[in-house]
C-alpha cells in the first residue's frame, strides 16, 4: 500500500527550531535560536500546579476551561484592554496558543477562503491555513534596511502593497503584536488602518497577542486592537502562559471572543484537545487571581527582559552587527552585512557559519515566509534574549570573539 502525506502538508518539514537545535547540539553552541526561557518561571506558580496535582480531580476539565482560570483571564484581559469578557460565554481555555491559532482558523476558514498575514511570520499561521484549505495573502513587514524600513525606522508596511492584497476580500487577517520574529509593536496609527480595513471585508481579526506583557516602549504598554471602535465583535484575542509566566511546557492557553464567535471556536476545539490539563489550569488560576501579586510580578517582566536585550544588543553591536531592538517579544534582530561586505549570503547559510565558527545559534527569518518567496537580500537573523545571564555572557565572549577573528580576515 503506497502511503503518501496529505498534499495540503507537504510544503511543510521538520521545524527550523528542531533544526537549529540539532544544530547547535552538535557543535556545542549556546543555543539562541529556539524562542524558550532557560531559567525558571515564578516559583509561587509552581507551587499551585504542584499542590493542584497532588489533590485536584485530575481527570478531564471542562471541555471550555476551569472556571477559576476563565475568571482570572477575563479580570487579566479587562485590566490590559478595558474590554470585558463573559468567563462563562467568551472565555476557552485551550492547550497552548498554538491549539487556539489552529482552532480559530479552521472555525472561520472555509476552502479557498483568502487569509491575510502579514510576513514574516510565526509558522503555525501557514500550517493552520493550509489544513482549512484557506489561501494565505501576504502583507511584507520590509526590513530597517529597505527604503520602506528606512523611511518608518523599523520593520514596516507599505499601505500600498497592503492595499492591494486586501483588495479582493478576505475572511481573515492575522496579526501578532508585538511580533515574531520582528519585535515590532504595530502602532495605533497602524492598527487603525487595520481595523478599519477588517470592517470594511466584514471579516474577521485574529489577534496573536501572547507577547503582551513583555513591551519596551518608552510610552508603555502596546494598544490592543480589540480595543478600537468597532473591533470588539470582530476580534478574536490571543493569550497563553508560556510568555506571559515563562512556562512553555504548561502548553496552557486562552482565547477571547464574541459569545456569537467563540460557539464555533469551541466547536473545533473540543474537537481537537477536548480539554487542558485542570491541574496547571488551577494553579495558575489561583495567583493570577492574587491581584497584588500579578500586578506586581507583570510589572516586572519589561524591566527584567529589557535589561537581557540590552546586554545582548550591546554585544552584538560589538561583534559587528546592526542590531534593531525589539519593540515587543523576546527576540530582536540584527543584521550581519558588515560580515559579508556586500556579497550575496543566505541566511540559512550565514547562521550555519555563525554556529560552527561562533558556536552561537540564531533563526534565519527567510523561514517565516510562507505566501511568497523572501527577499533576495534578508541580511538578518533573529536572537532570542530570554536565557539567563551566565548564557547570554556565554554567548556575548563567543560572539566578539569569533568576530575579531572573522572581522580581522576580510
Amino acid at each position: 500500500m503506497s502511503m503518501k502525506l496529505a498534499r495540503r502538508w507537504s510544503n511543510f518539514g521538520t521545524s527550523i527550531f528542531t533544526e537549529m537545535t540539532q544544530l547547535a547540539n552538535a557543535h556545542g553552541a549556546v543555543n539562541l535560536a529556539q524562542g524558550f526561557p532557560d531559567f525558571g518561571g515564578p516559583e509561587e506558580v509552581l507551587k499551585e500546579v504542584a499542590r493542584e496535582t497532588l489533590h485536584c480531580h485530575n481527570q478531564y476539565a471542562p471541555a471550555i476551561g476551569e472556571a477559576g482560570l476563565r475568571a482570572a483571564v477575563s479580570s487579566l484581559v479587562k485590566s490590559r484592554t478595558g474590554i470585558e469578557y463573559c468567563p462563562d460565554e467568551e472565555v476557552t481555555v485551550t492547550t497552548g496558543a498554538t491549539e487556539a491559532i489552529y482552532s480559530v482558523v479552521n472555525a472561520f476558514v472555509n476552502q479557498g477562503d483568502r487569509v491575510v498575514v502579514f510576513e514574516p511570520c510565526y509558522d503555525s499561521y501557514a500550517q493552520a491555513i493550509a489544513n482549512a484549505g484557506g489561501v494565505l495573502v501576504p502583507v511584507r513587514l520590509h526590513a530597517p534596511d529597505t527604503p520602506a524600513g528606512l523611511a518608518n525606522g523599523g520593520w514596516a508596511v507599505d499601505w500600498d502593497e497592503f492595499k492591494s492584497a486586501t483588495s479582493a476580500g478576505f475572511a481573515l487577517m492575522i496579526l501578532n503584536t508585538p511580533h515574531n520574529p520582528t519585535g515590532k509593536i504595530f502602532t495605533p496609527a497602524e492598527l487603525e488602518k487595520i481595523s478599519q480595513c477588517v470592517i470594511g471585508n466584514d471579516a474577521i481579526l485574529m489577534c496573536d497577542e501572547v507577547y503582551e506583557y513583555l513591551t519596551y516602549l518608552p510610552d508603555g504598554p502596546s494598544v490592543s486592537p480589540v480595543a478600537l471602535s468597532g473591533m470588539r465583535s470582530r476580534t478574536v484575542r490571543i493569550s497563553s502562559a508560556a510568555k506571559t509566566f515563562g512556562f512553555t511546557g504548561f502548553k496552557v492557553g486562552w482565547v477571547t471572543a464574541p459569545a456569537d464567535l467563540m460557539r464555533d471556536i469551541r466547536l473545533v476545539h473540543q474537537g481537537v484537545v477536548f480539554c487542558t490539563n485542570p491541574a496547571t489550569q488551577r494553579g495558575l488560576a489561583t495567583m493570577m487571581a492574587d491581584k497584588q501579586w500579578i500586578a506586581g510580578y507583570l510589572a516586572g517582566l519589561p524591566e527584567i527582559y529589557g535589561a537581557k536585550q540590552n546586554f545582548l544588543a550591546a554585544s552584538l553591536s560589538k561583534s559587528g552587527f546592526r542590531v534593531q531592538r525589539a519593540e515587543g517579544s523576546y527576540f530582536l534582530m540584527a543584521s550581519y552585512e558588515t560580515h559579508v561586505k556586500g556579497t550575496a549570503v543566505r541566511d540559512v547559510d550565514f547562521v550555519k557559519t555563525l554556529i560552527s565558527g561562533a558556536r552561537v545559534a540564531a533563526i534565519p527569518p527567510s523561514v517565516f515566509y510562507y505566501g511568497s518567496q523572501a527577499p533576495r537580500r534578508l541580511n538578518w537573523l533573529r536572537f532570542a534574549f530570554c536565557k539567563t545571564d551566565e548564557t547570554l555572557t556565554s554567548a556575548a565572549e563567543r560572539l566578539e570573539g569569533w568576530a575579531q577573528r572573522s572581522l580581522s580576515t576580510v
